[in-house]
């Protein structure tokens, strides 16, 4: 029986739960049955996209591997956030389309400064797990 990787399995876990969050908070927007209560506080409604949208960029590049979009060209540019940030676009162009949404750069803008901070993070997180796997074997035994 083949043992499943822990840290792969903590990345297509998160990116599951987050995208049912993501897309269960879509629907209800839509449908007019989010609580109003948020409106309250500024800019929560800025906050809530970068976290949202970052978290589901955090997890799908830690499925993906932190695959780069173009191996030869910008390697540094990777296919997960690139992929969120399409649909995110897309969301909001179709947020225009409904009567119980409103489109603004400034919901596009804070998706993008989460998808960008976070996918960092993954990209961090991945390095620090490989780092501590690294000193763990090189450690000499007691």
């Amino acid at each position: 029986m083949r043992r499943s990787n822990p840290v792969a399995r903590f990345w297509r876990i998160g990116f599951a739960v987050q995208l049912l969050v993501v897309v269960a908070i879509v629907v209800g927007a839509y449908l007019g049955r989010l609580p109003t209560f948020y409106q309250r506080l500024p800019h929560a409604d800025l906050v809530a996209h970068a976290v949202l949208f970052g978290l589901l960029a955090f997890f799908l590049d830690g499925v993906l591997g932190h695959r780069p979009l173009l191996r030869t060209w910008a390697p540094w540019l990777r296919l997960a956030p690139v992929l969120v940030l399409s649909v995110a676009a897309v969301e909001e162009v179709a947020q225009r389309l409904s009567p119980r949404r409103t489109s603004s750069l400034a919901d596009f803008t804070a998706d993008v400064v989460g998808v960008v901070l976070l996918t960092w993070l993954a990209g961090r997180v991945t390095a620090w797990r490989a780092a501590r796997r690294r000193d763990a074997v090189s450690r000499p035994p007691c």
